[in-house]
C-alpha cells in the first residue's frame, strides 16, 4: 500500500516543480544574477532574484498593454533601448490560426540589447504574439528594482532590463 501513495506524491512534486521558470540578469560590468518566476492569477505572477551578497528580491509581475508599457521602458533605459515591429496582435487572437492554419500571419518581433558577455550578440530578439510584463522588486535587505520584460506566447521565452534604485541595470534572459 505505501507504495502506491508514494508515486502520486512524488509525481505531485514533478507538476509543481515544473511551473516555476527560470531567468537571468546580466550586469554591464559582468555581474551575474538568477531568479526563478511563475504564474499567478488573472495575468500576474511571482518573481525571486538572489541579489548581490544573498540578498533575495521578491515581486510580482503584471501585464501591461504594448504602449505604455514601450513608453515606460523607454523612459527608464533611453529612447531606441527597445526596437518592437509588427502589429499589436498582443491582445487579439487570430481566430482562423489554430484551425485552419494560415499563409501569412502577422508576426510582432521585439529587440532589445543584452549584457550577457558569453553572447556572441550584444543584442537579442523575440518573435511571436508577445507579451509585456512590468514587475517591481524588493530585497529583504532594502533593495529595489524595476523590471520590465517581454515574452513569445509561442515559446514563452524572452528577454527584457531591471535598474536598482542606486541605478544599476541589468539586461534579462528568460
Amino acid at each position: 500500500m505505501k507504495p502506491l501513495i508514494f508515486i502520486p506524491s512524488v509525481f505531485s512534486l514533478f507538476v509543481l516543480s515544473a511551473c516555476v521558470h527560470t531567468l537571468r540578469l546580466h550586469s554591464r560590468d559582468g555581474e551575474k544574477l538568477s531568479g526563478s518566476y511563475r504564474f499567478a492569477r488573472e495575468d500576474t505572477g511571482l518573481i525571486r532574484v538572489l541579489g548581490a551578497e544573498g540578498e533575495v528580491l521578491n515581486g510580482k509581475f503584471v501585464r501591461v498593454e504594448r504602449r505604455t508599457f514601450i513608453e515606460s521602458y523607454e523612459k527608464i533605459f533611453g529612447r531606441g533601448s527597445v526596437a518592437i515591429d509588427g502589429p499589436d496582435i498582443s491582445a487579439h487572437g487570430n481566430a482562423f490560426g489554430g484551425v485552419f492554419g494560415s499563409s501569412y500571419l502577422p508576426t510582432d518581433t521585439a529587440y532589445g540589447e543584452t549584457f550577457n558577455s558569453a553572447s556572441d550578440n550584444s543584442e537579442t530578439v523575440v518573435k511571436g504574439p508577445l507579451f509585456y510584463w512590468t514587475a517591481s522588486l524588493l530585497g529583504d535587505r532594502g533593495t529595489t528594482m524595476g523590471c520590465y520584460f517581454i515574452g513569445s506566447s509561442h515559446t514563452g521565452h524572452g528577454f527584457g532590463r531591471c535598474k536598482s534604485q542606486t541605478g544599476k541595470e541589468y539586461s534579462v534572459e528568460f
